[in-house]
């Protein structure tokens, strides 16, 4: 399909949405029904990022993020029923335009920021009223600042937690794996779409990791830690099983993350358990041979392509992960921890001095922990990468001509514009479906 000349007159039903090996590959609006996205805080409906990012001639539609309680409507006694009417409300206007919608599954979240529909917990409150089944943990929003208290979230590895969740996504996958407007489900293991506990509770000196150990056994910390880390390790390796045993007639995708309790311990051991765990042959004992789960990391940068080139390990491993399965004919999914920066990184080599200190973003200015877009998805695809979860921001710089800031320095469209432009195509289905 030909670019349009003017990406605003793309009519429905024109937009990319080949499938190849099952699933469409391409790009698509990240967490695209959250507050921020194609929504402004106040609820007013963000025309703008409408037109200019679910509307662009590459975009193949969106992710959208489903809170488990929001279908789950039972009552934990063998009462209640699920839901359908809030998944089906957030798919629509994408399955209008003639998209497809990537399905996630958020079992809880601790971002205060992240509750919704109306402040309501993502996990149903038949788990959240019992004390014994939660704990309290840090504010994830508080990663690059003070912690504040958090939302109570479920222990994701109580059988009394797990087993639900498992009946409800048993549900949830018979419910749309025959709908032609799913493109794939991504359900999380931990919080949001996850593999990891929660923000702040993935290395041994995370502020929330101390309250994650403290919910294990153990004579000492050390063998408390020890103990976080098997548990959680055992809960995520049944929860990867258990979504293949699911048998989806969709791509199933498990995120990636580095994990460890105690100094000394290898970061990688669990996103290669997952990765492993996820894509290796699966036969039951009935003989059913499994399909095999997509891959997803949430946090890539520049960074990891800089440190892949020489030879280092990305965030999780994931370029050589990702080079490892790219054969396989599985989702190979990419999402940046925030909007991209079009200067690249805060580091020394920038020439602003407020852009000079490490992990300081500025967006202002053009420089974000995400790095490039451009660079980012040119390593993306040559390690394998085929679904692309974006923030709207990346279309904005490519396609809005009426850039927000007056200074003509600080225009990013005009300058970065036909860069982003073309970034995007690269990563498109055009691109990555023929």
């Amino acid at each position: 399909m030909a670019p349009p000349p003017d990406h605003e007159k793309v009519e429905d039903g024109e937009f990319p949405t080949e499938r190849k090996d099952g699933f469409v590959p391409g790009v698509f609006v990240v967490t695209s029904n959250i507050p921020g996205a194609t929504y402004n805080r106040d609820g007013s409906l963000c025309e703008k990022k409408v037109c200019l990012c679910h509307k662009d001639f590459r975009t193949s539609g969106g992710s959208v993020v489903i809170p488990w309680a929001q279908f789950d409507k039972r009552d934990g006694e063998g009462g209640g029923y699920f839901d359908w009417d809030f998944v089906d409300q957030q798919m629509e206007p994408w399955l209008a335009r003639g998209q497809v919608v990537n399905l996630l599954v958020w079992p809880a979240v601790q971002k205060k920021d992240q509750l919704f529909p109306n402040g309501g917990s993502a996990t149903p409150d038949y788990i959240m009223d019992q004390d014994n089944m939660t704990y309290q943990c840090p504010d994830g929003s508080a990663q690059f600042g003070c912690c504040s208290e958090g939302i109570p979230l479920p222990k994701f590895w109580k059988p009394e937690v797990f087993q639900k969740y498992g009946q409800a996504l048993k549900q949830f996958v018979r419910r749309y794996e025959d709908h032609p407007g799913v493109n794939y489900f991504r359900f999380g293991i931990g919080v949001g779409a996850e593999s990891y506990p929660g923000n702040g509770c993935t290395m041994p000196h995370n502020y929330g990791m101390s309250t994650l150990v403290e919910q294990f056994e153990g004579e000492s910390y050390e063998e408390k830690a020890e103990n976080a880390y098997k548990g959680w390790s055992n809960y995520a390796k049944g929860r990867v099983r258990a979504f293949r045993e699911l048998n989806s007639k969709k791509p199933i995708v498990v995120t990636i993350n580095n994990f460890a309790t105690l100094d000394g311990m290898d970061k990688t051991d669990f996103p290669h358990m997952i990765a492993e765990e996820a894509t290796k042959d699966f036969v039951g004992e009935d003989g059913v041979e499994y399909p095999k789960l997509g891959l997803g990391v949430q946090g890539a940068t520049t960074n990891d392509a800089h440190k892949y080139k020489k030879g280092e390990m990305c965030y999780a491993d994931w370029g050589a992960i990702f080079e490892k399965t790219k054969e396989l004919g599985v989702p190979l999914q990419i999402q940046t921890p925030l909007h991209s920066g079009v200067n690249g990184r805060p580091g020394p080599w920038q020439e602003r001095p407020e852009c000079q200190e490490l992990k300081h973003n500025n967006g202002k200015y053009g420089v974000t922990n995400t790095g490039n877009l451009a660079e980012l998805l040119d390593f993306s695809v040559s390690v394998g990468a085929n679904a692309f979860e974006l923030y709207p921001y990346e279309w904005m710089v490519a396609n809005d001509e009426h850039w927000c800031n007056k200074d003509p320095e600080l225009n990013w469209h005009a300058k970065f514009g036909e860069q982003y432009g073309e970034a995007l195509t690269k990563a498109s289905n055009l691109e990555l479906a023929k």
